[in-house]
């Protein structure tokens, strides 16, 4: 259950069917997302024009952090980017330890910058998924929240799978899991959800050249794999989560933030 007090009128999302999924492939393309995010100027870019909705879901997070959490809380960041825009969310919190994972080196020189005004950073150039597993292994905390924006679905069905499964284990019981992410509509494959994707960024994402576009083309065909909201739910809530609340979508209907809690 959510507590008392929390206003974001959002959307539950329950379980209704089993798990299924778009064709599985036997690894990710690791080192291809690793390469695309290198080239951080073009993502730099889709963040500034909002393509992706940032803002809005930035302003939904803020809302929540400030209403759940005026205590000091510590915040895990998956695939954190530069952290720009996380930075300025956390800005006047309670936040005592921020822990960020991403596989470039150049965007975490950048979070290195934007996260100064946080007292404790700890920036981590490494697969987020595999960062979870050894934490469990060792198990030395909790975290408050664990946040995860446009990374998810990178990862294939079974590690979504595997990536829920470690964040019940790690968060705390008062804690949030905080996704925002592309998702496809019930019943669409992964090939129709793409050529949905790019017609949209070729129909508004109009300040991109034509060999950013390629890039970005490139990047989407190889390297994601987007789910329904009914299957991360089930996937989700498999793993000892409750049903999730979605907490903003945008008018495009691809980008939307969901907030998880532990099942009590």
């Amino acid at each position: 259950m959510f507590p008392l007090g929390f206003k974001p009128g959002g959307i539950f999302y329950d379980r209704k069917s089993p798990v299924h999924s778009h064709k599985t492939m036997n690894q990710r393309p690791t080192e291809a997302t690793k390469h695309f995010f290198d080239q951080w100027q073009l993502y730099q870019q889709i963040i500034e024009q909002d393509y992706m909705a940032h803002r809005g879901i930035h302003q939904a997070l803020k809302q929540l952090i400030d209403q759940q959490f005026n205590t000091p809380f510590n915040l895990v960041d998956l695939g954190c980017g530069d952290a720009q825009a996380i930075a300025k969310t956390l800005a006047n919190t309670q936040i005592t330890t921020y822990t960020g994972l991403d596989l470039s080196p150049n965007a975490l020189t950048l979070a290195t910058k934007n996260l100064k005004n946080i007292a404790k950073i700890d920036l981590i150039c490494d697969d987020f998924l595999n960062y979870l597993q050894a934490k469990i292994t060792t198990h030395e905390e909790n975290f408050d929240i664990i946040h995860i924006g446009f990374a998810l679905h990178h990862l294939l069905l079974t590690e979504k799978q595997q990536f829920f499964q470690y964040c019940r284990a790690l968060i705390a019981k008062t804690g949030y899991l905080l996704i925002y992410d592309i998702f496809r509509k019930p019943d669409q494959s992964r090939d129709y959800y793409i050529q949905a994707y790019l017609a949209n960024v070729q129909s508004h994402w109009t300040t991109l050249s034509p060999e950013q576009l390629q890039s970005l083309t490139g990047h989407i065909k190889a390297c994601d794999f987007p789910e329904s909201l009914a299957i991360i739910s089930e996937i989700a809530q498999t793993a000892g989560f409750s049903a999730p609340l979605s907490l903003f979508v945008d008018a495009s209907g691809f980008h939307q933030l969901l907030a998880f809690r532990v099942d009590q």
